[in-house]
Formats: C-alpha cells, structure tokens, sequence
C-alpha cells in the first residue's frame, strides 16, 4: 500500500507554484511531460507552455495554454484563466459561460461567450488585433436579433439580423434594412497600427459598401481595402486599386500575426 503512494506524493511535491521549468510526470502508467502538471489521482495533465495553467476541476486534472499571440501582447498583464464544468463537461480559458449543460471558455481575455439555441458559441478577436492594440485590446460584444445572433464589436442589428465587425477598428452600416460590415486587412492595422484612418460606408444600389476613398457612379459605389487604396471612375464604372500594404507593416505586428499562423489561429 505505501508504495503505491509513493509515486503520487512525488508528483504532489513536485507541483509547488513558481517551478519554470518544464517536466515528466507519471501515475500508473500515464506520463505526462509540460509545466505546473496537477494529477487527479487517475491521471496527470501538464500545460505546454510557462504560461499555461493547471487546475483540479471536480476532481479532474485540466490545463489551458493561451495562445502565444496572447502572451506576448499582454505581457505580465496576462489575466489569469478559468475552468468551470457543468453536468459532467468542463472547458478552461477566459469568460467562461454555461448554458443548458453546456460549457465552453474563450481562448483569449477580450474574447466573450454566450448561450445559444442549447450550446455555447465563443467568439475571440483576430490576432491582429491583439498585434495593434495589446492588452488594451477591448472585450468583443453579444447581439441578438429575433433567432440571430452574431459577436463582435460595433454589431448593429436590422429586419435581417445582427452582424458585427470582427476588430474594433472595423465599422458596420445598417441601409435598406440590411447591415454590412467591414474590417481592414491585418496587413493595413499592422502598417498603420493606432493611427489607422477610420473607414467610411457609402450607398451601393440598396446595399451598404465599406472601405477607402470609395467613389460613386450613378447608384454604384466601391471602395479600396486600405487607406492608401485609391478609386476612380471611368466610363460609369468603379475601379478601385490598393498598393501593398504589408511592405509598410511594423515587424512586431507581424511577428505576432506569424505566432498566430504557427498556432492555427485566423489572423
């Protein structure tokens, strides 16, 4: 009997807080190599990075890692993460929501989730945004229309739903009853960074249209992309043209939105 206790007090001993460095644990005959590794007893459960977190959730082992885009905008700022469960699921992360025996958590501490139709969406800014803004980064947003329903920032809703812009620096337009949205290339936040000239929308035969230096002809309208984008008529149409923007882009930016291809993430 004690000495099968032995290798459980070795891994309790070893979890005391403030230990960087990566290790193996094992129980029984799972082995589970990372940081702050926690056991429920069955198992071990180890976090991939110095960042993540462990935690004993209802006598489960569960670890969270926030994505590194994440890390290093915030710094030592990085809020720290939660688990919840409910009826038997669990999920960690930020901003964690409960809904008819559901649970899921946002991947990042601006993300947000909400309860919908019997599950639980989580909506989390792109890493451009994260990139430009940091740990300034503001907390997405929430709407519902009727059955719709749509997360984000500036979200407007209309006769024909909600949608939202997916960066704060993106803008929605609601004409004819119908909203549009429109955000601008991670490339153009990373070139222009806080200083990235606000959008504008123009009427589009019925229909809004966003962008730059948007031109009219007759009921039809187009926009440029970036603000350096440029758009001009010829013969009753709209030709629209946007220089590269990425050549001009700050390499911290980038390497942020690099740390997110790495991951899998959307920038």
């Amino acid at each position: 009997m004690l000495s099968s206790l032995v290798p459980l007090m070795l891994i309790l001993l070893a979890q005391e807080p403030g230990s960087g460095a990566p290790t193996c644990r094992a129980i029984d005959s799972h082995v589970a190599c990372g940081y702050a590794c926690k056991s429920d007893g069955r198992t071990v459960q180890c976090a991939q990075t110095p960042q993540g977190r462990c935690q004993l959730v209802d006598g489960r082992a569960m670890c969270f890692d926030p994505p590194a885009y994440v890390v290093r905008a915030y710094g030592s700022a990085l809020p720290e993460p939660e688990c919840k469960t409910l009826e038997g699921e669990s999920a960690c992360g930020y901003n964690c929501a409960t809904y008819f025996g559901k649970v899921k958590c946002a991947r990042t501490p601006a993300g947000v989730c909400r309860g919908r139709g019997g599950e639980v969406e989580c909506f989390d800014p792109p890493a451009s945004v994260f990139a430009v803004l940091g740990r300034e980064t503001p907390k997405a947003e929430c709407r519902t229309q009727g059955m719709d329903f749509a997360c984000g920032y500036r979200c407007l809703a209309s006769s024909e739903g909600v949608k939202c812009a997916t960066t704060p620096l993106g803008i929605c337009k609601t004409e004819s009853g119908r909203v549009t949205c429109f955000d601008p290339s991670p490339g153009a936040m990373c070139a222009y960074g806080r200083s990235l000239p606000a959008p504008q929308c123009r009427s589009n035969e019925g229909s809004a249209i966003c962008g730059y230096s948007c031109a009219t002809a007759f009921s039809r309208s187009a926009c440029a992309s970036t603000p350096k984008g440029i758009c001009k008529v010829f013969d009753s149409q709209v030709y629209c043209f946007d220089p590269p923007s990425t050549l001009e882009a700050e390499t911290t930016c980038l390497s942020l939105l690099g740390l997110a291809a790495l991951e899998g993430a959307k920038p």
